[in-house]
This record gives structure tokens, C-alpha cells and sequence, in this order.
């Protein structure tokens, strides 16, 4: 059977991940993982579950802004030359394989594959005491959600480059063939809860904008640009909205049909409160952002001189 190996970039989801590697595990023989600084209990969770003897390797780099195909195309790298994968699976943490058979016997002759997102959300008829994200969020969109994740094989060299959002990947500049699979896709569970996806709104759309012009430009993350907008300008719209925190998906558009879900019990998961991890989860990204803009300032001095420029500068407005 060939070597699968998983790349997953992760950042504060302990509320899903003991899910995600007790599940995937059933597909995957190895599960890498580069934790862009996680501040919640995730990399704790992580650290049991290898303990327990599961697969897994976690790498960490507190990334405050987008540099998602460096760090794609670094992992896959990883992937190939030092666990020896003969494929690599390019998952997030909120995506669960579902297939009807292992996936290493599903996949194609084709050096990439491509796999459907099948988009899973609260409708408000969970049972929220179900602790386990697959099983709470049973309903999902009927039509399958028009993005696709990447699979490809390892070993392609090193002229391989891995797209941002790990939808498809170019060899020596060219892009590599990645026909959607017929069989698996991904059930996926981007947002648990209203508060959740608030803080993921706010980190996602700064994080482009740390990076700079090119990176907005190019189109990164623009998913994010109007909920986050929305949140800036009139946040009562959101935070005060019941039918926004409690509901993403209108049930007059979905279906009920729960994953296959393969990973037994949790033994590490912990409750919190959604509203306060929230808010502790944002302010420790924002602080992360502000330490390395202070960072810049006292290693780059062309970088200080620039700022203070611009801090020298005084514009009349009327």
C-alpha cells in the first residue's frame, strides 16, 4: 500500500484536532503538523496523542502573516525526503477524510488528484452536547462547495511548488495535472461556532495584510475582506445577531448526512467558552503581530527609518 503523509498548518484548534488525527488516521500513515503559535491547548492535545502512539510530527513557526506557498511547498519537501511519502495529503484541520474505502487504494495513476469540499455548518438543529465536531455538525450544503484540496505524490523534485490554499501545485512552472477524484472528498467544518469564526475572519484578512500589498493584490484570503469589514465598521450586525452566531447554514439548502466519522472517543478534548477563547485567541495573535513589527523596527534599521517618516509626516485636513 503506498505511503500517505498529511501536511496540516494549524493555529488554535483544540476543538477539532483529537477528531481530525484519531479519524484521518485511518487513511494516513503520518500526519505532519506546522503550528503557526498556537495559544490554546492544541499543541498540548497533539503531544498526548503522540504519546498514545500515534503518527504524528509538529513543527512550529508563529507565522502573523500569509506565506502560504513557502510554507506549503517546505512542508511537502518535508514530506518526501524525510518521511519518505509516496503521496502527500494537503489537509486543514477542520477536513475530514470521506471515502468509501482506505485511501491509499483510491488513489489515481496521475501524479495529483483533487478532492471536493463537502461543507458541513450549525443550522441550529444540533445537539450541543456532542463533543465531537463531525457528529454535532450533521448537516451539510447539497451542493458540494467549488473549491478543490490537492493530493499529489511525493518525490517530484524540488522544482515543485505548492499553491496557496493547497488547490493545486506547478512543476518547473507548469501546472501539475490534478483530476478531481470520483470517489473521496473532504467533509469539512470551517466554523463551530458564531465566535470561532469571528476570530478566524479578523486573523485571516490581517494576516494578508501584514503581508503586504502583493499579497491582497494577488487575492489571498479574499473570503475574509467583507465579514471582516463587516465586524470592523458595524460588529453589532455580527456579535449582537442570535441568527448569525447560531446559524450558518439555512436548512431549506441543506441535507443531513454526518460523516462516516472512523476516530472512536476523545480523551483530550476540554470545554470552553466559545465568546472568551475567542477574544483570548485574538489578542494573542494581535499581540504576536505587534512583537513582530517591533522585531522589524529593532533589527532593520532602513525599517525604523521608513516608520518614523511616516510618523513625521502631518497632513492638513481641513
Amino acid at each position: 500500500m503506498p505511503r500517505i503523509v498529511s501536511v496540516t498548518r494549524i493555529l488554535n484548534e483544540d476543538d477539532i484536532v483529537e477528531a481530525f488525527v484519531r479519524h484521518n488516521a485511518a487513511h494516513i500513515q503520518h500526519m505532519l503538523f506546522l503550528d503557526n503559535g498556537s495559544t490554546d491547548a492544541t499543541l498540548e492535545i497533539l503531544k498526548s496523542l503522540q504519546t498514545e502512539g500515534l503518527p504524528l510530527t509538529v513543527f512550529q513557526n508563529p507565522s502573523v502573516s500569509f506565506d502560504e506557498i513557502a510554507a506549503n511547498t517546505w512542508a511537502y519537501q518535508l514530506a518526501s525526503q524525510i518521511h519518505q511519502a509516496e503521496w502527500v495529503a494537503f489537509l486543514d484541520a477542520d477536513e475530514f477524510i470521506a471515502a468509501p474505502a482506505p485511501l491509499a487504494t483510491l488513489l489515481p495513476a496521475a501524479d495529483a488528484m483533487s478532492i471536493s469540499l463537502l461543507h458541513h455548518g450549525q443550522t441550529g438543529a444540533e445537539n450541543a452536547s456532542e463533543i465531537i465536531v463531525p457528529l454535532r455538525l450533521r448537516w451539510r450544503l447539497r451542493t458540494p462547495a467549488p473549491v478543490e484540496k490537492l493530493i499529489i505524490r511525493g518525490g517530484l523534485g524540488a522544482e515543485v511548488l505548492i499553491e496557496a490554499g493547497n488547490h493545486g501545485a506547478q512543476r518547473a512552472g507548469q501546472p501539475v495535472a490534478a483530476p478531481l477524484s470520483p470517489a473521496v472528498q473532504l467533509a469539512h467544518y470551517p466554523r463551530r461556532n458564531g465566535y470561532q469564526n469571528l476570530q478566524k475572519i479578523a486573523a485571516g484578512w490581517l494576516k494578508v495584510l501584514a503581508a503586504g500589498r502583493a499579497e491582497a493584490a494577488a487575492g489571498r484570503s479574499q473570503h475574509y475582506r467583507s465579514p471582516f469589514e463587516t465586524l470592523r465598521d458595524k460588529p453589532w450586525e455580527l456579535i449582537a445577531a442570535a441568527a448569525y452566531l447560531d446559524r450558518e447554514i439555512d436548512p431549506a439548502v441543506a441535507e443531513e448526512a454526518p460523516l462516516n466519522y472512523l476516530g472512536g472517543p476523545l480523551k483530550y478534548w476540554r470545554e470552553t467558552d466559545p465568546a472568551m477563547k475567542a477574544v483570548n485567541g485574538f489578542l494573542n495573535f494581535a499581540e504576536s503581530l505587534a512583537r513582530q513589527h517591533g522585531r522589524l523596527l529593532d533589527e532593520a534599521p532602513g525599517a525604523r527609518a521608513l516608520v518614523e517618516t511616516w510618523h513625521a509626516k502631518r497632513d492638513f485636513l481641513f
